[in-house]
């Protein structure tokens, strides 16, 4: 234990254990942005998971009197005549509702209809406009919507707001600030509002205020119930409407006071206390996603079809769900979340304040003493252990800070974040398991570097991750090996000085071998100039035969590439011959006791050594053979060179030369190889007329080498002077290796 808590890697481990309780001091918004918005997320998934399957029920009937898209085509758009507001009111009172609440504030004097006619038609006499005027008073419909505000319990919204100008007029403050409170608070503060018109206002129960409090991501997750607006608080729509409907004639503040500074901890509305963040705000209690409360038309309302006990004793909070309105929110259990329902989601918390999640004034104290705790318990645990007992203790943190977490917010209603902890096990898991995997890392990288230099990196790889751990058994493989030999080698040798062929040799092969493994392949050796790969082992390649094709036709590019560099230092081109073979061989280590090599044995190696060394004879600078050809004729285009039986070996094979994928083959190129093969089934029938005219022709081909052409007329003229071809089958022995 002494010696844990004295490892460097347990100190390291303390510090980013105070690097994360430190997160909550760091000023800078972006960062803080991004923390709040993880942290959200956190916040918005733990109550979508722990939303009753069944709304809950409470004797309080909430309702949404909805100025939705139906009311808009049978009434009109809005805003409507305070008339026929008025007429909702009415409507709405009169079925027994026994509150109602805007969502909606009415900053301007609805014009006068007699007014606006005499406007509009200065030509009438004095006897028509005084009896226009006299109809003046029947048709205010502002002082009509204002008598039925006064027969009812009407809470009016207003809108706080330091970009427009104040107009309007505010309600009678009701919310008690006690005296002694400092100006100083965390309660926003606002200069300018919108208001109702006097004449509205002074015939209204109450009015609140209707502004959402977004977080930094735009989602509503809280709702402020008090603003400062001239040093008074002004109480939300919500907040009001509760006020209103408990029959409480002020609401009174309970707060902190710290060096000068008001720090709020909650409201009390009669007999219910509402505790409250020092912003005097509150996390809003969901009931569920859009449309949890029952919806009405207000258009059924103003044509009499909705059914009296929808209406009799509840408290309807007016507004809009419709989308050109532009009243709908992002929040936390969806978007496009009418914002009437927020105010009456709140509202229902306030009566109800068991149901709001608390955020604590001592959150940041629990918080710095969880992750502390949390930090020094895993550095303990996790340091010099391996990662399976690192992950147990990572799963471990996470199963019982989710348990505590989901314990304070479901049964104690205490809204704890998160992210901080899940980020302090990741980082500590991270740390720890790194350390372990980063020494292991070294010691295998340091133990491959040292014998990458021998053998290929596929095969060390294999080789550490074998069950013996010590080599790989031979086994018998279908596979394809190519040798890759600098012509004329000797005769470029003797032009460098030591240290130039040195440096010729090492560029070529540096190049060669990293085009051979950007093809799955595996260096067998190199004699001299001279490379021999294999594929599909140690690993296995089921295109084995395609990618050492391609690597070929890359060898060559790769020197028609280092032939122009070479220029610039005045050493000679460089040409290479090539010869690919696939069949069955054997692969595996191979050896004595003193040295081992991973290499391939068989007819199929032996056959591509040969044919490496016809490239020159035929003129060309890859030559493959037929089991090879038959694995890669759908996707690249060959030229078939000869049929031929190498020396030691009774059986025949056909070779071919690749030139190309198909896509790259254009149509002279093509027309050149029908001709090609259409020349090649003569020589085989024997029909050496039709063959020697043909490859006559070829000869001046632009796409192909042409000694082979040169090779098959002279073989003809042979032919021509022999007396019985009756065994003829086109084979051609080459007895030299």
């Amino acid at each position: 234990m002494v010696n844990k808590l004295r490892s460097k890697n347990f100190l390291v481990g303390l510090l980013f254990t105070f690097l994360v309780i430190g997160i909550n001091y760091i000023k800078v918004d972006n960062v803080q942005k991004v923390f709040q918005r993880i942290e959200g997320i956190l916040y918005d998934a733990r109550l979508l998971l722990t939303l009753p399957e069944q709304q809950r029920q409470f004797d309080e009937h909430v309702i949404i009197i909805d100025i939705d898209e139906k009311s808009m085509r049978e009434q009109g758009r809005y805003p409507w005549s305070r008339s026929k507001i008025s007429d909702l009111v009415a409507k709405l009172m009169d079925a027994g509702v026994v509150v109602v609440a805007f969502d909606i504030f009415f900053a301007e004097a609805e014009h006068n209809p007699v007014d606006v006619i005499l406007q509009k038609n200065k030509q009438l006499n004095s006897d028509a406009r005084t009896e226009l005027q006299s109809y003046a008073d029947s048709v205010n419909f502002d002082e009509e919507f204002a008598k039925t505000l006064s027969n009812a319990e009407v809470v009016l919204g207003f809108l706080f707001d330091n970009s427009a100008q104040t107009s309007g007029q505010l309600p009678k403050n009701k919310v008690q600030w006690s005296s002694d409170t400092p100006v100083s608070s965390q309660i926003a503060v606002f200069d300018n509002v919108l208001a109702n018109i006097p004449v509205l206002q002074s015939s209204a129960t109450g009015a609140g205020f209707i502004n959402s409090v977004p977080e930094s991501d735009g989602f509503i997750r809280k709702a402020s119930l008090v603003l400062n607006y001239q040093g008074k608080l002004y109480p939300s729509l919500a907040l009001e409407a509760a006020r209103v409907y408990t029959l409480a004639d002020t609401i009174t503040t309970s707060s902190k006071v710290s060096k000068n500074i008001s720090w709020l901890q909650g409201l009390r509305i009669g007999e219910k206390f509402i505790p409250t963040n020092e912003k005097g705000q509150i996390y809003i209690p969901y009931r569920g996603k859009k449309h949890s409360f029952d919806y009405i038309s207000a258009t059924d309302v103003l044509n009499n079809r909705v059914a009296k006990h929808l209406l009799d004793g509840a408290v309807a909070f007016v507004g809009t769900s419709a989308v050109g309105l532009a009243d709908l929110r992002t929040t936390s259990v969806g978007v496009q979340y009418p914002g009437v329902e927020v105010h009456a989601n709140v509202f229902e918390g306030l009566i109800h304040p068991e149901i709001i999640p608390v955020e604590l004034d001592t959150t940041l104290a629990i918080m710095f003493a969880l992750l502390l705790f949390t930090g020094i318990i895993l550095s303990l645990l996790m340091v010099k252990q391996g990662p399976g007992a690192i992950l147990v203790y990572c799963v471990t943190a996470f199963i019982l800070h989710l348990g505590i977490n989901w314990y304070c917010w479901s049964i104690l209603k205490v809204s704890l974040p998160l992210f901080q902890i899940i980020l302090l096990i990741i980082v500590l898991t991270i740390y720890y398991g790194g350390v372990g995997f980063v020494a292991e890392k070294l010691k295998r990288r340091s133990i491959k570097s040292m014998f990458d230099q021998y053998v290929p990196p596929a095969y060390i790889d294999k080789l550490i991750q074998s069950t013996n751990g010590v080599a790989v058994l031979p086994e018998r493989k279908d596979m394809s090996v190519l040798f890759a030999d600098i012509r004329s080698f000797t005769t470029l040798s003797e032009q460098f000085t030591p240290e130039e062929l040195s440096e010729f040799l090492n560029e070529y092969l540096t190049g060669a071998t990293q085009v051979i493994f950007d093809n799955k392949g595996t260096i067998d050796k190199y004699v001299g100039d001279m490379i021999m790969a294999l594929w599909n082992a140690p690993l296995d390649d089921p295109d084995h035969a395609q990618n050492a094709v391609v690597s070929a036709l890359k060898l060559i590019a790769l020197t028609d590439e280092l032939t122009e560099v070479f220029k610039e230092r005045n050493w000679p081109a460089i040409r290479v011959g090539i010869g690919i073979s696939s069949g069955n061989m054997v692969v595996g280590d191979m050896g004595s006791t003193y040295r081992k090599a991973y290499t391939v044995l068989g007819d199929a190696v032996n056959l591509g050594a040969r044919i490496e060394s016809l490239t020159k004879y035929y003129g060309v600078d890859i030559l493959v053979s037929s089991p090879t050809y038959q694995q890669i004729k759908h996707k690249i285009t060959c030229r078939k060179i000869d049929r031929i039986r190498v020396k030691g070996k009774h059986t025949a094979v056909d070779i071919y030369q690749p030139l190309a994928f198909k896509a790259d083959i254009n149509q002279t190129m093509d027309n050149d190889l029908i001709l090609h093969h259409q020349a090649f089934e003569a020589y085989l029938a024997g029909d050496w007329q039709q063959a020697q005219q043909l490859f006559k022709q070829l000869q001046q081909s632009q796409h192909f080498s042409t000694k082979i052409y040169t090779i098959y007329n002279e073989r003809i003229a042979n032919l021509k002077g022999m007396q019985d071809i009756g065994n003829w089958d086109g084979i051609f022995n080459h007895d030299s290796k």
